[in-house]
């Protein structure tokens, strides 16, 4: 028999014997992961399902800070252009940054701004309240992250 043509070797493989990238992809849908490789595949999955919660809260803060306006227009000191301007400026940068929490700097951003949605409270003390809850869920699924995905623990579990 004679040797394979160049390009023309055997089916799966390329010019050069080695196998296809769709061979390659096929035959690692079956393998199961190594046991070193195990606890590095969970701990990628954890970060990113609580990233997901985590842009699951700054979205819910954004519907929340899109409604503060009509209870602000109840209060006495009432509702002014700058205010809504701030309010809806606010709503837009939590939503933005829920789709930054990718990034490495996201999460210290979304910490960050959950100061600032607290501050809220100064214009209405159910503001106040709300944005406590929400620091509090934050803060807890931080915690809970640190712990299925060992992330640093302290002041740095907010920022990484």
């Amino acid at each position: 028999m004679s040797a394979p043509r160049p390009g023309r070797g055997e089916p799966g493989t390329s010019s050069d014997g080695a196998p296809t990238p769709a061979e390659t992809v096929a035959s690692d849908v079956g393998t199961a992961p190594t046991p070193d490789s195990a606890p590095a595949v969970r701990q990628a999955k954890a970060d990113r399902s609580t990233r997901g919660v985590l842009a699951a809260v700054l979205c819910l803060e954004a519907l929340v800070v899109l409604l503060v306006p009509r209870a602000i227009a109840q209060t006495s000191t009432g509702l002014d252009t700058s205010k809504t301007l701030v309010l809806v400026a606010l709503a837009v940068v939590l939503v933005v940054t829920g789709f930054l929490l990718r990034r490495r700097w996201g999460i210290g951003l979304g910490s960050v701004l959950q100061l600032v949605f607290l501050a809220t409270g100064v214009w209405t003390v159910l503001m106040l309240f709300i944005g406590i809850l929400f620091v509090a869920i934050w803060l807890w699924v931080l915690t809970m992250r640190r712990d299925l995905a060992g992330t640093p623990n302290g002041y740095r579990m907010l920022i990484s």
